[in-house]
């Protein structure tokens, strides 16, 4: 249609003109041409189109530039100005805006982080925001996950999980990965990191910051270290006539002017302190990396049926913090079998002593009636008589967690899953695999144990 407006406004101009030629001639001609062929017909509109990216419209001839039209979506294009008869040029029409610059969409934010989580302190993968920022915008990168409910192999629920870091925007930069995790539900506690595809693995030793100092603070030890798992060195004390037994181990750059976490493994059925040192500790002495001073306790004939246990752990826990630099807020219980079964006396039996217990497999000493609330962690296996029912339940109820039935391990594997309902100070845990009585269960084709990697947040969260 322009083509046609062009032609129609040549043929007009010819004859408004056509008065010249006998005057002037060729050149009044040819300049009269020349202004008909620039903008004629009163400023008609110059061709500008939409284009993307914001292409301006064409320049007019004889005339202004038009302004072009919208950045993103073209916009439309100003018209040209308008040419007076007679060969004066016309003024151009006011320039065009056009349309408002496309913004390149609004900066993608990440989701928030969780610092929470129960006895996983860690928890579901927090899947990082692929944010599609256009026009430029930068995404930011997904949330870092933390707190959730089942986990394996320490993933998962353990610590936080990974955080996946944000993804490409398109038309923009690269998004930025997720924060760092704040791992674990209290300050310092294990945690997965953010940053980036992935993350990093935290640690930490929380807990700290409120450490109730014990008597043997500042003071330089007296009692005997072991300073290898294969052969401790027992410690002998008497208790109501009987003489007990028991190993300590401290970390090798042990400061005395710092309380240290504190945890005590009882043996199961048939075994010693020398048992539970030679695993190095339920296999927590490496990743607690100089973190946490261990004790390894001894029942009489081993069997935990005999002789005053509770006066025998009141009567080390008394010799041990009087020479010892603990922090008497977080002292712990792990204990195998009849052993883990003795976990539940104690923790039930001496009320805010224990800050956390763990449970592997626990049976063969009567059962508790009733508990304070208070941290629990248990296991067992599916070639076994245990069930969560036998195990966590009853924490569960007496913590004041939502009982339900948790799932049951996959074929040569195993899963962990929290209570929910849990007050947030105790988290209750139940890990179940396929496998037989044994404290350090391994999963199918593998030659080491998952469990630590469990354990070990669980207890450090604290």
């Amino acid at each position: 249609m322009s083509a046609r407006v062009a032609s129609l406004s040549s043929q007009s101009c010819h004859r408004h003109l056509g008065w010249l030629r006998p005057a002037l001639g060729g050149l009044a001609l040819c300049f009269a041409l020349g202004l008909g062929c620039g903008d004629s017909g009163g400023g008609g509109g110059g061709t500008g189109g939409s284009h993307q990216g914001g292409s301006g419209g064409l320049t007019t001839s004889g005339g202004a530039t038009a302004s072009g039209g919208a950045t993103i979506a073209g916009g439309t294009v100003g018209s040209g100005g308008s040419v007076v008869a007679g060969g004066s040029t016309g003024t151009g029409g006011k320039s065009a805006t056009g349309g408002s610059t496309g913004t390149g969409g609004s900066t993608g934010t990440g989701g928030t982080i969780s610092t929470g989580g129960a006895a996983d302190a860690g928890g579901t993968n927090g899947t990082g925001g692929s944010s599609s920022g256009s026009g430029g915008s930068v995404a930011a990168g997904g949330s870092t996950g933390a707190g959730g409910t089942v986990s394996t192999g320490g993933a998962g629920d353990t610590g936080g999980t990974k955080a996946t870091g944000g993804s490409t925007s398109t038309g923009g930069s690269t998004a930025s990965g997720g924060g760092s995790g704040s791992g674990g539900r209290s300050a310092g506690g294990s945690g997965t990191g953010g940053s980036g595809a992935g993350g990093s693995s935290g640690s930490g030793d929380g807990g700290t910051a409120s450490a109730v100092p014990s008597a043997g603070c500042g003071k330089t030890p007296t009692l005997t270290n072991s300073t290898t798992n294969s052969k401790a060195t027992p410690i002998t004390i008497t208790v109501s006539g009987t003489s007990r037994q028991y190993a300590i181990r401290w970390p090798s750059n042990y400061d005395n002017s710092r309380p240290y976490r504190l945890i005590l493994d009882l043996h199961g059925y048939g075994g010693t302190y020398q048992e539970t040192a030679g695993e190095d500790y339920f296999g927590l002495w490496t990743p607690s990396n100089n973190t946490t001073i261990f004790i390894a306790l001894s029942a009489v004939s081993t069997d935990w049926r005999n002789g005053d246990n509770l006066a025998y752990v009141d009567a080390v826990l008394k010799a041990v913090e009087a020479d010892l630099c603990i922090d008497t807020s977080r002292v712990m219980l792990e204990g195998f079998s009849q052993g883990a079964a003795m976990t539940w006396t104690l923790a039930c039996s001496r009320p805010g002593i224990f800050r956390a217990a763990v449970g592997h497999s626990g049976g063969g000493v009567t059962n508790p009636t009733s508990c304070q609330p208070i941290p629990y962690f248990g296991s067992g296996g599916l070639q076994e008589s245990v069930t969560q029912t036998s195990q966590t339940d009853q924490f569960a109820k007496w913590n004041g967690c939502t009982i339900s039935t948790l799932p049951t391990a996959p074929t040569g594997g195993h899963v962990c899953t929290n209570y929910t309902g849990c007050p947030t100070a105790d988290p209750v845990r139940w890990c179940n695999y396929d496998g037989p009585h044994t404290p350090l269960p391994t999963d199918s084709g593998k030659s080491t144990s998952w469990m630590p990697s469990e354990t070990w947040p669980f207890f450090s969260q604290f």
